[in-house]
C-alpha cells in the first residue's frame, strides 16, 4: 500500500505540473516598418532599459535614416519597451548588427558585416561582407568606425570590452589577404577569425584558427 501511495504522489504531482500556468507576458512590442526588420542582439543596459541591434530595409513608421538596402538598425528602449531613440547606419548596399554592447563609458559598440565600404556612413573595407566596428555615444552618434577583413567573406559573432578599454571581436572569415593572416580555409570553408582593437578601433592582432574544412 505505501508503494501505491508514493506512485500515486509522484503521479499528481506529474499531472499538476503539466497544466501549471506559464508565466504571465508583461509587455510585447513590435518595432519597425513596412519592410524587413530582423533583431539580432538585445542587451540590458544600465538605466534598466534595453539596447537592440539589427538590420532593416524600411524608412518608415519607426525606422528613420536608410541609406539603401539593409541598414544597422539600432534601437534604445526603456523598462517599459517605449523607444528613446532610434538609429541606421549604412551604405547602398548590406549592412547587418549582429552584436552590441554597452561600452564602460555609456556608449554602445555594434559589430556587424558589410558589403558598403568606402560609402554613406562606412570607411574604406574590401566591399565583400567585412567586419564592421562601430562605436557611438550614449545616444547613438557614432564617434569612430572601421573596417576589417579581405576580399571575401568575414563576418562577426560577439565583440566584448576588454580589460584594457579595447575590444576583442570573434567571428568567421575565408579571406587571406586584407587583414586576415593564417586562414587554413579554402573555397566556401570558414576559419574562426579573432580581432582585437584598442579603445579607437586600431587593430591590434588577428588570429586564424581552425582546419581545411567547414
Amino acid at each position: 500500500m505505501l508503494i501505491t501511495r508514493f506512485l500515486f504522489f509522484i503521479l499528481f504531482i506529474f499531472s499538476t505540473s503539466m497544466y501549471a500556468q506559464a508565466p504571465a507576458i508583461q509587455w510585447q512590442k513590435s518595432y519597425g516598418g513596412t519592410n524587413n526588420e530582423f533583431a539580432s542582439s538585445i542587451k540590458k543596459t544600465t538605466d534598466g532599459g534595453y539596447i537592440l541591434a539589427g538590420a532593416t530595409t524600411s524608412n518608415d513608421g519607426n525606422v528613420t535614416g536608410n541609406h539603401g538596402t539593409y541598414d544597422y538598425w539600432i534601437v534604445k528602449i526603456d523598462m517599459n519597451g517605449s523607444i528613446l531613440w532610434q538609429k541606421t547606419y549604412g551604405g547602398f548596399l548590406h549592412d547587418r548588427a549582429l552584436d552590441i554592447i554597452q561600452t564602460l563609458d555609456g556608449g554602445f559598440i555594434i559589430a556587424g558585416n558589410t558589403d558598403s565600404a568606402g560609402n554613406n556612413d562606412i570607411g574604406q573595407g574590401f566591399q565583400m561582407d567585412d567586419f564592421w566596428i562601430v562605436k557611438t555615444d550614449t545616444i547613438g552618434n557614432i564617434q569612430w568606425q572601421k573596417c576589417y577583413g579581405g576580399s571575401q567573406r568575414d563576418i562577426p559573432h560577439s565583440i566584448q570590452q576588454t580589460f584594457d578599454g579595447g575590444y576583442i571581436v570573434a567571428g568567421e572569415s575565408n579571406s587571406h589577404d586584407g587583414d586576415v593572416i593564417g586562414n587554413h580555409s579554402f573555397g566556401n570553408y570558414m576559419d574562426y577569425w579573432v580581432i582585437k582593437l584598442d579603445s579607437t578601433g586600431t587593430l591590434q592582432w588577428q588570429k586564424c584558427y581552425g582546419g581545411l574544412n567547414i
